[in-house]
């Protein structure tokens, strides 16, 4: 898991294939709509807005074939974090959709607005969520193929 600056995050560029591009298409942005924006290579960007859900409502996620790129552009959130191998798979993993679902102790941190975090396929992570109260949130997902 990488946690940075968003401004500063394409100093992984050589190592994330496809950040260059979606770096680009977020500068290029002027809007911040609800949906998907398609790119190369089936890399694509999420761009979701709602309010946080308490931590314990759901299951921790993980994919196999795409690493996300978090990045809050208003409002925070809270990610639940964990290495993947400490989890244990609820159900079947959904190859079509690349998700799985997990169980297992996490640890939480705050993601403040203009922060992103790196989740790669090794990690399961529980995005979205609050530990005392819920808040606003924008954010754009950058699901990037590995």
């Amino acid at each position: 898991m990488i946690v940075c600056p968003f401004k500063d995050l394409g100093r992984y560029a050589p190592i994330i294939p496809g950040l260059e591009e979606a770096m680009n298409a977020v500068a290029a942005m002027t809007e911040w709509v609800p949906g998907t924006i398609q790119l190369s290579g089936g890399n694509r960007i999420l761009v979701q807005e709602g309010t946080t859900g308490a931590f314990d409502s759901k299951l921790s996620e993980a994919h196999r074939q795409y690493l996300d790129v978090q990045y809050i552009v208003e409002g925070e959130e809270t990610v639940g974090w964990a290495p993947l191998e400490s989890m244990t798979l609820s159900g079947e993993f959904n190859v079509e959709k690349d998700i799985g679902r997990y169980d297992g102790p996490m640890d939480y941190m705050r993601i403040g607005q203009g922060y992103c975090y790196v989740v790669f396929p090794e990690d399961a992570h529980k995005p979205g969520v609050h530990l005392d109260e819920p808040h606003a949130f924008k954010k754009l997902v950058l699901k990037l193929k590995v």
